[in-house]
């Protein structure tokens, strides 16, 4: 693999910026926002993110790393062109060390182009649905040790780390019906955002239970809307509640007659009190750690990919670009999670800068 000059000097930077691992740590990557295309500059900029990652495993095992969503970008409004971008994407990802493993964003469905002027509505045919998408960028997890599958073809899971009795749950924020009337869809997941009755029942049947003793949650949609507040998340308080009710012991019952969103939920987490030390998102294209309105931390990191529409400044008013062919053109947050610390480390590779977090 061919990885730039510049790449190898900044992989030498993060070497000596990365924390030493103590017993119990575990240690992954995080790529939110990558909109990848399959142009040249998304090509180097992938090869150098692939080829550097893979050597700061040698500095301490990276356990995965994860695409945070918006993994490809969709602006070829065609649907086949869209799911070529998938599949380069998904081809030239094998090269990486360790596991790799995706979440959805609200741009991978290419729905957008359906979008009728100046409306809200998206007319089908666009769209490259969730069974395609895990086809393409999910199948190939369920062959890691440690990743187990949320069902046949859902776009959520879990993964282990043993060594660091943590689990990490990658759920799926733009979870939601697949339903076409009259030829228009009734829910885009490019905004409409949110969890189904049927994700929500893995999460406590399966995700969080005999669950370690940390769990750390991945989406793409920040858990907090503070830089998003027209963003809704259909059934987030539900989700609240739920790992509220997991991290205090307690035993909930829920339930929602919602339409298409409905559920009724009954889980039983007493007798042993578990610790979510971050919640971890994308999506608003820059550095924020905020605690949401459940009282969780709740991390974003910059996008990852060169998206000139979508550069934004970050908390502090600073805007970081993503420089092609330079070293500041991607952005990777490197998390490592360290119990005896109570920290969790994000050491960033290309634009951007370190970050620490007080959890435990």
């Amino acid at each position: 693999m061919n990885v730039s000059a510049y790449a190898e000097r900044e992989t030498e930077r993060v070497k000596k910026s990365l924390p030493k691992m103590e017993k119990g740590d575990v240690r992954f990557a995080f790529i939110p926002d990558f909109h990848y295309k399959s142009i040249d500059e998304m090509r180097v900029s992938l090869s150098n993110m692939i080829g550097a990652l893979n050597k700061l495993n040698d500095c301490g095992k990276i356990e995965f790393v994860c695409f945070g969503g918006d993994n490809v970008g969709n602006y070829p409004n065609s649907r086949e062109d869209h799911i070529a971008m998938m599949k380069d994407l998904a081809a030239r990802t094998k090269d990486f060390d360790m596991p790799c493993l995706f979440v959805q964003g609200n741009h991978d469905d290419n729905s957008i182009h359906g979008k009728r002027e100046d409306t809200y509505i998206c007319d089908t045919g666009f769209e490259v649905t969730n069974d395609i998408q895990y086809d393409i960028l999910f199948s190939h997890e369920e062959k890691f040790e440690y990743y187990h599958s949320g069902g046949e073809k859902a776009l959520y899971g879990y993964y282990d780390v043993p060594s660091a009795d943590t689990r990490f749950v990658l759920l799926n924020s733009n979870d939601v019906p697949y339903i076409v009337n009259d030829g228009v869809l009734k829910y885009i997941p490019q905004w409409d955002f949110g969890y189904t009755g049927k994700e929500l029942s893995w999460l406590c049947e399966k995700a969080l239970k005999n669950a370690p003793k940390y769990v750390i949650f991945i989406e793409h949609i920040p858990f907090d809307n503070a830089y998003h507040s027209d963003d809704v998340r259909i059934n987030s308080d539900a989700l609240d509640k739920i790992i509220s009710a997991f991290i205090d012991g307690e035993k909930i019952h829920i339930s929602s007659e919602d339409e298409d969103f409905g559920y009724d939920i009954e889980a039983d987490f007493s007798g042993e009190r578990h610790i979510v030390p971050v919640r971890i998102a994308g999506h608003c294209h820059f550095d924020s750690a905020t605690v949401d309105k459940s009282g969780f931390l709740s991390v974003t990191t910059m996008l990852a990919g060169r998206k000139n529409s979508g550069v934004a400044a970050d908390m502090s008013g600073v805007t970081f670009e993503r420089e092609p062919y330079s070293d500041k053109e991607s952005s990777i947050d490197i998390f490592t999670f360290s119990p005896s610390r109570g920290k969790i480390f994000a050491t960033r590779y290309g634009s951007g800068e370190n970050r620490e977090f007080s959890v435990l």
